[in-house]
């Protein structure tokens, strides 16, 4: 028994030392660049390839993400959203993180223990999965530093989130095609151990009035992909209506 309890430290141990030496291996440092109008323009170029007046006056947005289990309804003029997964619905005021809770059908109480549980759980995939679905419009977002990048001959935008958000200090470095539609982007974040990480955003589709989204993304073997995608003034257009949203 002791010397089964052995190997299977030492197979822990290499395990470990693999992770760490090919984590180190495959990351790679943030490249340094210059901030200013270079930087800017090329921001401008991207938010206008993807039209980002149309996204500011889309007023909702209806989209599934992570293998098709997390759905959202968006109500961007109240800023309020309709988070569902497995046997949860949780509509949540987005600037103030106040909600209503259900599960099974069957409301949850803010007195209930699991309550406060529940609403970190759907904030936490909030962040995550609404910031794949529109993150080149948060370019300009308050506390974020923009960064002109060339390397071999391209340019790239590199974004560091200095404040705000759930992970502050995390960077995407975007690369571009010829017209400004983002292809990829490099990451440098705190969840990830393998820092410079490519994910790609491609399968890019025009919503009503002229926003554009990417529906695919590639992050080493791994595809996301944002399905049931639909955009428009009213919630029957995006396949809600207003009693199951106003509650």
């Amino acid at each position: 028994m002791k010397k089964v309890l052995k190997w299977i430290l030492i197979i822990i141990v290499v395990f470990l030392v693999g992770l760490f030496v090919a984590t180190k291996i495959m990351s790679k440092n943030i490249p340094t660049g210059k901030t200013g109008p270079e930087a800017e323009a090329l921001t401008n170029k991207i938010l206008d390839r993807l039209n980002k007046p149309a996204w500011d006056s889309l007023q909702y947005v209806r989209w599934t993400f992570f293998r098709g289990e997390h759905h959202y309804v968006w109500d961007r003029t109240n800023n309020t959203a309709l988070i569902e997964w497995s046997d949860y619905s949780v509509m949540m005021k987005l600037d103030n993180l106040t909600a209503d809770i259900v599960k099974n059908g069957e409301q949850v109480l803010d007195t209930n223990d699991q309550y406060e549980s529940i609403k970190a759980t759907a904030w936490s995939f909030w962040c995550n999965d609404s910031f794949w679905l529109y993150a080149p419009f948060k370019l300009r977002d308050e506390g974020i530093k923009r960064t002109l990048i060339e390397e071999d001959g391209k340019q790239g935008l590199l974004v560091t989130y200095e404040t705000g958000g759930t992970t502050p200090g995390d960077s995407y470095l975007w690369w571009v095609d010829d017209t400004g539609l983002p292809t990829s982007y490099d990451m440098w974040t705190s969840i990830i151990p393998i820092k410079g990480i490519n994910s790609t955003w491609t399968n890019w589709e025009e919503l009503p009035g002229g926003a554009m989204l990417a529906k695919t993304h590639k992050l080493g073997p791994v595809e996301m992909s944002l399905s049931n995608l639909m955009g428009g003034s009213t919630l029957e257009s995006v396949g809600s209506s207003k009693n199951e949203f106003d509650r």
